[in-house]
Order: C-alpha cells, then sequence, then structure tokens
C-alpha cells in the first residue's frame, strides 16, 4: 500500500515486478496494479516480458494473473487438506511448544530432556496453589527454563503454556480439540 501511494505522489516513473504470479494474490491487488497502468504509472514484469501498455499485453497478463490466483487457491487447499490429515492423524504439524522438541517432517514431538521437566514443574508448582503467574515466571525462570532461541520465558509464556492442551496429549486447533499421539507431559487432572 505504501509503495502504491509513494507511486501516486509521482516519487517514481514505475515498477518493476518480479513475475506476475508473485505480484498479488488476489484481484484486489491486480486492480491497484492496473489502476497504476492506467494512470500512466509503467509497470513491468521483469521475468515475464510482457508489454503492459498493449491491449495483447495486458490481456496475456490478466490471463496469467488468473492462473496464479487459481494456483494459489489450490495450493491453500491441498496444504490445509495435508494439514488437517495430519492433525486427525494425531500429528501436531506445527512448532513444538516449549519443553518438545521437533524432530523434523512427520516425527512426533517428543519430550525435551532439559526444559520437560522443568515445565512439568512448572505445572506442579501452579497447581500447589502458592503461586501467581508473574512469581511462578520468576521462580522457572530462576530454574533455567528458557523459551525458542534460548531467551528467558515470559509471563505471557507462561500463560500460554498453562493453557495448552498439547501437554496432556491432545491438540487444539482452530478451536477444535483433536487427540494427539505424542507422549503426554502431565496428567489431564492436573492440566
Amino acid at each position: 500500500e505504501d509503495m502504491r501511494q509513494r507511486l501516486m505522489r509521482g516519487q517514481a516513473e514505475g515498477v518493476i515486478i518480479h513475475r506476475i504470479d508473485r505480484s498479488s494474490r488476489y484481484y484486489t491487488d491486480w486492480a491497484h496494479i492496473d489502476q497504476l497502468s492506467q494512470q500512466g504509472i509503467k509497470v513491468f514484469f521483469a521475468a515475464d516480458g510482457l508489454d503492459f501498455d498493449s491491449t495483447g499485453g495486458r490481456l496475456m497478463a490478466d490471463i496469467q494473473m488468473v492462473l496464479a490466483a487459481h494456483y494459489s487457491r489450490n495450493l491453500s487447499f491441498e496444504v490445509k487438506k495435508g494439514l488437517y490429515g495430519r492433525i486427525k492423524q494425531g500429528h501436531y504439524p506445527f512448532r513444538a511448544p516449549i519443553g518438545y522438541l521437533d524432530n523434523g517432517e512427520g516425527q512426533l514431538k517428543t519430550i525435551d530432556p532439559v526444559k520437560g521437566p522443568l515445565v512439568k514443574v512448572a505445572f506442579e508448582l501452579y497447581c500447589s496453589g502458592e503461586y501467581s503467574i508473574t512469581s511462578l515466571t520468576a521462580e522457572v525462570v530462576s530454574l533455567g527454563l528458557t523459551g525458542w532461541g534460548g531467551r528467558p520465558v515470559v509471563r505471557r509464556n507462561i500463560e500460554t503454556m498453562l493453557r495448552n492442551p498439547f501437554y496432556i496429549g491432545k491438540m487444539k486447533i482452530c478451536g477444535t480439540l483433536y487427540d494427539a499421539i505424542h507422549e503426554p507431559l502431565i496428567t489431564a487432572h492436573q492440566f
């Protein structure tokens, strides 16, 4: 949007886009590119070699855009179908939560031998009723629990962790709870 506004203000004579299928994913974006061209701003496609100023070139660009939009929609559908297939089989296809390890595509998440026990302690301490989220965060940080990239966990991480049914062998995805086949870290009673 910023680029389009800058072009409209005359800060450049035109725009070079690598390929038509990389220029937009939605027809509304394509309409913005068309609008730029209609207002005299040059539109070039480096890899497609189309003359966007000619009627034939514009027609070919429109056809390629329709095909790119169809490809994008179909790819999205296939990716979602694959993800939900894996979810229904009990595999969690996203990044493992703190306390678990990613073992590569198609592999189960496994309990992290370092962080897993610390996450389990965090649940036990919270179940004791003696800790608020803030004091629990401070305690697990002092025990050495870290988040992604070795960064210290923060309150938000602990809140997310305590609400995540992944730790009892379930997966909550888009509001739906699915059974998972990875090893639970805590009991349903603790959760």
